[in-house]
């Protein structure tokens, strides 16, 4: 069985140039690579496909039949190249995981509008808060809030966003509003957990200076909803991202306070598998994502 397509590209290359030195020129490999190259396809087909002489190459009976199918087949898999990329309409599946909160209230009417747009693609959203192995899990894409560093190959930055401490009008004006993150800690504070730890220290900065608050509260949960629920409801405190409770934050349901010492950068990214190029369907699937969330707003 011959190995690899390289293998036909470098005989047709011999062919095309009568020596394995030309050939390795306009292929930019080295003429051991041709010759071994060779010598393995003629090994695999069990004849020489090459007539060697002192002056010029030159093909056999064999080699010109060779010749004939594997150009046919080389110039087939340009065809089927050039149609996936050239087309039009995109087909397929696309994997996709995200949080709780904001695959719910978000990211499913986005999908919604995409799928109107490419009525062949079908999307399997996963919605976890805990943080998953793209690769391992087998997803094309990972929607994730993160501070991630922008040179990272991987990802494509969505929009960006800031935390948020907040509760409902009713729970602070029944608590008092904090002024000082310090203050925290007489506070109801609703905590999101991981299956490792709960989140219970909240970052903040001050002149500069990056700091931690540990809180607690009477409830927990592992999803970032059902907490963003609690706090509309009254219950307590919650540090949520911009991007989750933009709507919540423009109707009122929830109401910000410490903004002087949040910390920016709690940005949403399109993350890839690491080491895999995504198809043309998840690129598209990404941009339209990027435009819908820089017209939300």
């Amino acid at each position: 069985m011959i190995d690899s397509l390289a293998q036909l590209r470098i005989f047709v290359a011999i062919a095309d140039h009568g020596s394995l030195a030309s050939a390795a020129r306009a292929l930019s490999l080295s003429p051991a690579t041709v010759t071994m190259s060779l010598q393995r396809l003629e090994d695999v087909l069990g004849t020489n496909l090459i007539a060697r002489t002192t002056r010029r190459l030159s093909l056999t009976e064999e080699g010109e039949r060779f010749s004939t199918d594997a150009r046919r087949i080389l110039a087939e898999i340009r065809q089927a190249t050039d149609a996936v990329r050239d087309s039009g309409r995109l087909r397929g599946s696309i994997r996709v995981t995200a949080t709780v909160d904001f695959g719910r209230a978000i990211l499913a009417p986005l999908i919604d509008g995409f799928i109107e747009l490419q009525p062949e693609i079908s999307i399997i959203l996963m919605l976890s808060d805990s943080v998953t192995d793209l690769a391992e899990s087998g997803f094309d894409l990972g929607v994730r809030m993160a501070q991630l560093g922008s040179s990272r190959k991987d990802q494509r930055l969505l929009t960006s966003g800031v935390r948020h401490v907040c509760a409902s009008p009713s729970y602070w004006d029944k608590m008092g509003r904090p002024t000082h993150p310090d203050e925290l800690a007489r506070h109801n504070c609703l905590v999101l957990t991981r299956p490792d730890s709960a989140q219970n220290i909240w970052h903040f900065q001050e002149g500069g200076r990056h700091f931690g608050v540990r809180v607690s509260g009477n409830r927990s949960v592992n999803e970032g909803a059902t907490l963003r629920h609690w706090a509309i409801g009254g219950a307590g405190v919650v540090l949520k991202s911009s991007i989750d409770i933009r709507d919540d934050l423009l109707t009122g349901r929830l109401e910000p306070v410490l903004q002087d010492y949040a910390i920016l950068g709690n940005n949403l990214y399109a993350i890839y598998p690491p080491g895999r190029r995504p198809s043309r369907r998840t690129e598209a699937f990404v941009e339209f994502l990027a435009e819908g969330l820089a017209v939300r707003g």
